[in-house]
C-alpha cells in the first residue's frame, strides 16, 4: 500500500503526554479471598491520540516512528541537537537519530570485532592472507547493517540477521582477497549457494 499510495513525510513534532489520571484506592486492602483468581485481569488503559511504540510505512523506503522517551532522553536529544547545528543546521530529530544509530553501530562493531584487530593486524594486510582483519569485519558489518545481503532475481533481499558469515564474492581459493569491496554477509545458506554457483558442487573448505 505504501508503494501504491505514497503518503508525505509526516512533520517533526515532540510532544509531552499528559499526566495518567489518579485511580482512588481502598484504604483498606481488601481480602484476598474477595475475588477470585481466575476472575483478575491485566488491563492495558490507551491514552487517546498517543498510541504505543510502532513503525508505519509511509512510502518505499519511508517510515512513520513513534515512541515514548523519558526527560532524560529528551535533554541527551536537545544536547545532541544543539552540538551539531554545525552540520545539521535545521535541527532534524530523524538526522539527530541517524547520526546518533551511526556512531553506537561503529561502536559496536569495533567492540565485536576488535578482538583480533591488533594482534592479526599484519596476517590481515600480507597479500593472499586468508585471515580477514578486524577492521574489514566492522566496515563490512555496518555496510550491509548486520544483515545477509543477497539479493534474488526479483530484486529482494535476503532479511536474515542471524548465523551470517563473511563470504568472498571473488571466492579465495581462487585468488580474492579479504578486502571491503571483495567481502559480503550472508547468511549460511546463500553463503553455501554462492560457493556452490562459483565452484561447483564440490565447494572447497574455506571457500
Amino acid at each position: 500500500m505504501a508503494r501504491l499510495a505514497p503518503r508525505p513525510d509526516v512533520p517533526p513534532s515532540l510532544r509531552k503526554l499528559p499526566t495518567p489520571a489518579a485511580v482512588a484506592l481502598p484504604a483498606t486492602p481488601l481480602p484476598a479471598a474477595t475475588v477470585p483468581v481466575s476472575t483478575v485481569r491485566v488491563v492495558t488503559v490507551a491514552v487517546p491520540g498517543y498510541p504505543g511504540p510502532a513503525v508505519v510505512p509511509l512510502s518505499p523506503d519511508r517510515y512513520r516512528l513513534q515512541l515514548t522517551i523519558g526527560v532524560e532522553t529528551l535533554e541527551k536529544l536537545r544536547l545532541a541537537r544543539d552540538m551539531l547545528r554545525h552540520a545539521i543546521p535545521s535541527g532534524d530529530d530523524a538526522a539527530v537519530l541517524d547520526r546518533a544509530l551511526t556512531a553506537l553501530l561503529s561502536d559496536l562493531a569495533r567492540k565485536r570485532f576488535a578482538a583480533t584487530d591488533t594482534p592479526r593486524l599484519s596476517r590481515g594486510a600480507a597479500p593472499g592472507s586468508r585471515h580477514i582483519p578486524a577492521e574489514v569485519k566492522r566496515a563490512v558489518w555496518l555496510r550491509d547493517l548486520g544483515r545477509c545481503a543477497f539479493v534474488g532475481t526479483g530484486g529482494r533481499r535476503c532479511a536474515e540477521r542471524g548465523f551470517l558469515e563473511f563470504h568472498h564474492a571473488h571466492p579465495y581459493s581462487l585468488g580474492g582477497e579479504a578486502t571491503v569491496s571483495n567481502i559480503r554477509l550472508r547468511c549460511r545458506r546463500h553463503n553455501d549457494y554462492e560457493a556452490r554457483v562459483d565452484l561447483g558442487r564440490d565447494r572447497p573448505a574455506g571457500a
